[in-house]
């Protein structure tokens, strides 16, 4: 406060015919102090305006990033993460999320029990989730439908189309058993919605086929990391693109999905990608995994 009024005064020295040395002596601030203040005001400044540079220029590749995000993913260490929110909500730079209700459950005459409640996991491929969301353009709605591999948090299948028939399902399905590079597994479960689209016929026995244990929520709460990954891929990546059509769609779900498992995620160790966290647990040589213990909605 005190450099702020010396600073102030300084245009009023010449006209009090005051010499600075008094000044400085009745403000209890040395030349070199008051000095050295205007320096550090004068770099903090320019800290600040290349902060709001840096988070303009990285949201050209991820308009929809947070403060937060962005903050762990640069490895900021100039400015704590509270601050840096504040700063950047201040600089009026924060993501507006938008909400909008539209119905893509619609429940279907064969159920399963929910058996992921509190279950313990320590590796891939032990549990799938799974869901339907909504995607809307100014022509159309589109759904898209994303399956999640939870230990390591990667999209591992996806689809973008113009309905929410079971065939969109299976697309995706059919894409996570590819890149897993598996036609049978072991110990795997599969947990959804009660949606009619999981619980047909055309993809239960895809599943079984797979020996893949179906699990399914009571309501919308109990699938919880399938409802984060499409809020996720809907207002941190696809917002960013000009989607008008089903094949716009598709192209951008593309490069949002690529984009997301090659980021650093706030879940995972060491802030790794999902794909980095993968990687590792290859060549880990066997080594004991941690243990993820899952939701437990009984509570």
């Amino acid at each position: 406060m005190r450099i702020q009024v010396i600073s102030h005064m300084r245009e009023q020295v010449k006209h009090m015919g005051l010499q600075m040395e008094e000044l400085y002596r009745i403000s209890g601030i040395s030349r070199q102090c008051y000095h050295k203040l205007i320096h550090r005001q004068h770099d903090d400044a320019l800290m600040w305006q290349r902060l709001v540079e840096i988070v303009i220029e990285y949201r050209k590749e991820r308009p929809r990033s947070s403060a937060r995000k962005i903050h762990h993913s640069l490895k900021i260490t100039e400015v704590g993460i509270n601050r840096f929110e504040r700063f950047i909500s201040n600089q009026g730079l924060s993501v507006k999320r938008h909400k909008s209700f539209i119905k893509t459950t619609h429940s279907g005459a064969v159920r399963y029990p929910n058996l992921v409640n509190g279950l313990e996991i320590y590796g891939i491929n032990q549990v799938w989730v799974s869901d339907i969301t909504y995607f809307i353009t100014q022509q159309m709605t589109l759904y898209i439908v994303l399956i999640m591999d939870v230990y390591s948090r990667r999209i591992i299948g996806y689809s973008g189309s113009t309905n929410m028939l079971t065939f969109n399902n299976q697309t995706a399905l059919q894409m996570a058993f590819d890149l897993r590079g598996k036609k049978r597994f072991d110990n795997l479960i599969h947990h959804s919605d009660k949606g009619s689209q999981y619980g047909s016929n055309d993809y239960t026995t895809m599943l079984l086929n797979a020996n893949i244990t179906i699990s399914m929520a009571d309501n919308c709460l109990e699938n919880p990391y399938a409802e984060r990954i499409n809020g996720t891929i809907k207002n941190d990546y696809l917002l960013a693109y000009t989607i008008n059509n089903v094949r716009e769609l598709q192209k951008a779900l593309k490069r949002s999905v690529k984009l997301y498992n090659t980021y650093p995620h706030g879940e995972l160790k060491g802030r790794q990608s999902p794909i980095e966290f993968e990687t590792n647990l290859k060549n880990s040589n066997g080594q004991p995994q941690e243990v993820m213990k899952l939701y437990d909605f009984r509570k």
